[in-house]
C-alpha cells in the first residue's frame, strides 16, 4: 500500500507517462469505467503496489460529468475487492502468505498480535487508513471475524476514503491531492485515535 504522501508523485506519474495518451482515450472511452474499477478491485483485492487514486483522479478530472458515477464504481469494486480477499483467505490462507514479501508477512502478522478489538473496528481502520485493506481482511478472515461487520465496515471506509478522493477532485480540479490528501490525514488520525481509546478502554 502507498502512503498518502506518495499520493502527488503518483497522480503526476498517471497523468504525465508516456502512454498517458493511450490512458486518457481508455478513460473517455466506454471501457474506461471498466478500467477504473477493475483497478480498485485488483487493489483491495490482492496484496499489489497498486493504488487506485490517481485513476479515480483522472477519470473524474476527464470526465467531471460523470463523477459521481465513476466515484461509485469505485466504492463498489473496492468493496468487491476486499470481499474477494476476505473469502480466499477464508479458504486459501496458507498459500497465500506464500506470496508476501517479507514487508508485507511481518505487516500482516503485526496486524494479527493487534488486533484485540472487533471486526468493524479493524475493519474501518484499513479501509481508510494507508494501512493495506487487503491485509485487514487477510487478518479479519484468519480471526474468523463476521463477515456482515466486515461488509459493513468496508462500504463505510471506502465510502469516505474514495468519497473523499472524488469529492476532492471535482470540487478543486488539478489541486486536489493537496485537499485529498489533507483531508484523508485527518481523517486516518481521527480513526486511529478512536481505536487507541477504544483499546485503552478494553485493558
Amino acid at each position: 500500500m502507498i502512503e498518502l504522501k506518495e499520493l502527488d508523485t503518483k497522480v503526476e506519474q498517471v497523468l504525465s507517462n508516456p502512454t498517458v495518451g493511450r490512458a486518457q482515450k481508455i478513460l473517455r472511452s466506454r471501457f474506461g469505467l471498466w478500467l477504473i474499477a477493475l483497478i480498485s478491485f485488483i487493489e483491495s483485492a490482492l496484496p499489489l503496489p497498486l493504488i487506485t487514486d490517481p485513476f479515480l483522479i483522472a477519470g473524474v478530472l476527464l470526465d467531471r460529468k460523470r463523477a459521481l458515477l465513476i466515484i461509485m464504481i469505485t466504492i463498489i469494486a473496492s468493496i468487491v475487492g476486499g470481499v474477494f480477499a476476505f473469502i480466499t483467505a477464508l479458504l486459501f490462507l496458507e498459500v497465500l502468505m506464500q506470496f508476501l514479501n517479507p514487508v508485507m508477512v511481518r505487516e500482516f502478522n503485526a496486524l494479527v498480535n493487534s488486533a484485540d478489538t472487533n471486526t468493524f473496528v479493524i475493519t474501518i481502520v484499513g479501509a481508510i487508513t494507508p494501512i493495506p485493506y487487503t491485509l485487514v481482511a487477510w487478518v479479519v478472515a484468519a480471526l474468523k471475524g463476521s463477515f456482515i461487520m466486515f461488509l459493513i465496515a468496508s462500504i463505510i471506509g471506502r465510502s469516505i476514503r474514495y468519497g473523499i478522493v472524488g469529492y476532492s477532485v471535482y470540487r478543486f480540479g488539478p489541486a486536489a491531492t493537496r485537499y485529498a490528501r489533507r483531508y484523508l490525514g485527518i481523517t486516518s488520525i481521527f480513526v486511529f485515535l478512536v481505536v487507541g481509546l477504544l483499546v485503552w478502554y478494553k485493558m
